[in-house]
């Protein structure tokens, strides 16, 4: 896992410079990496949200790029997984609260990719929405 962190490390340090080819070399490569292990691991919490996180950090990058369908991808990845994995473990008691926060994790990302699609698209005014509190 000591492999992962530092290509996650040294993929931040590439997107906070702005480098987008380097950034996205480095996740992808982490990304191959805790796929791995989650495949033989997927029982651990902390595996499992490093695997969360890898493809979340590849979410966010292919958004600041203006790739949508790549950042949708990386988000619909662990949330698919996650949601069959809720439905199949539901008796595993030690994963399932973590299986459960992951993807609520996931459904944020994708309520936030959907929010900025729409504000993109200026199709709807995303003030008219939020609620007026008396």
């Amino acid at each position: 896992m000591d492999t992962w962190k530092q290509l996650i490390c040294e993929a931040n340090q590439a997107f906070q410079a702005g480098n987008w080819q380097d950034a996205e070399h480095q996740y992808l490569v982490a990304v191959s990496r805790i796929n791995h292990l989650y495949a033989e691991y997927a029982n651990d919490e902390q595996v499992m949200m490093a695997w969360l996180a890898s493809y979340h950090n590849l979410s966010e990058l292919y958004g600041r790029q203006g790739k949508s369908a790549a950042q949708l991808s990386n988000i619909m990845i662990p949330y698919h997984q996650l949601r069959n994995r809720l439905i199949t473990q539901a008796d595993n008691k030690p994963i399932y609260a973590a299986i459960l926060h992951g993807l609520k994790l996931s459904c944020k990302e994708l309520y936030l990719f959907q929010k900025s699609q729409l504000q993109g698209a200026k199709c709807v005014d995303m003030n008219a929405l939020t609620q007026v509190i008396h």
